[in-house]
Formats: C-alpha cells, structure tokens, sequence
C-alpha cells in the first residue's frame, strides 16, 4: 500500500495562489490476467497548500481527519505497524504532523486573534452577539454522560454551548 496524491490549483490562480492536495491509500494488485492494477482503499482527506506552505491548522486537521477515515473505513488489522509507518511516512514526505511547538504556538496565536476581536467590539466571549457559535443559554441539564460537566464548572441550570444547540428549560408551572 502507499499514499497517492492528487494536486489541483484553484481556478483562479491570478487571485489565489492555494493549490489542493487529496490523498488516497492506494494497493497494488495482480488481476487475474497477471497484470499490474491499482485499487483505491480509503480517501485519506485533503489539505490546502496557501502560497507554496502548508498552515499548522491544515495539517493538523488533515491529521485527525485521516484518522477518523482510517478507523472507519478500515477495520483495525488491515494496516499492519509496518505500513502504518510507510503511510505517516508518504504523508510526511508531503505535509508533516504539526509538531507540539507549532500546535501550542497556533493556539497562543488563536486566543490572541480572538481577544482582538473581542476587545474591538466590547464583547465577552459568552455574549449571544459575539458572533460566534459560543453562547450561554439556560438548559435544564440532562443525566447525559457525554458531558463532563460539574457544579464547580458551570453554575446549574446555565451550560455554555460550542456549536451545538442544547434543550431550552421549559417552564414548569405548580
């Protein structure tokens, strides 16, 4: 097995100098003639290469993505640790994993950008009118074991919500 990358330039290059890279895990075969064939196993993702580089947060996405559509496409002993090595290894060769310096600096750089726009507007995080997909709401909170979520934490009956639409409390009247 190895990685196939498939490059594609965006339509307008006079505008956008960023070029497209899928990746695809690809097996070699012999068909029953004896002739040589390839087969596509599973699309891997794919990455934005923005003026000739590849941003921390691509890679690092294309990363987890590849994962997820490994563990879902493939069942577990179908890649051996031999060839899971040469899989990160035709990757890397492309677009290495983000290194833990270059996460940590892309988050510091994250929360800078994002106190700006904060400051800029006189906002707080949690307001509705951020303009984010961050808000508190008041929930009524369900016995559901994916969120960790504690008394300590959060005030009860108020949840902050990422991207994600919660039950509004209804109310209860005697």
């Amino acid at each position: 097995m190895y990685v196939k990358w498939v490059v594609r330039r965006h339509k307008n290059e006079e505008l956008a100098n960023i070029n497209f890279y899928d990746a695809y895990l690809v097996q070699s075969y012999k068909n029953s003639a004896g002739d040589p064939r390839q087969r596509t196993i599973a699309y891997l993702g794919n990455l934005r290469q923005i003026n000739g580089v590849f941003p921390v947060i691509e890679r690092a996405l294309f990363y987890i993505r590849m994962e997820d559509a490994l563990g879902q496409t493939l069942p577990a002993d179908i890649l051996t640790e031999d060839e899971r090595a040469k899989l990160y290894s035709g990757l890397s060769a492309v677009a290495a994993p983000p290194s833990e310096d270059e996460i940590r600096q892309g988050a510091e750089l994250n929360n800078i950008w994002h106190s700006r726009y904060w400051q800029a507007r006189a906002l707080k995080p949690s307001d509705a009118s951020a303009g984010f997909a961050q808000f508190e709401v008041e929930t009524e909170i369900l016995n559901d074991e994916s969120m960790e979520i504690t008394e300590t934490e959060v005030p009860l009956g108020k949840v902050t919500v990422v991207g994600r639409l919660s039950i509004p409390r209804q109310n209860k009247r005697a």
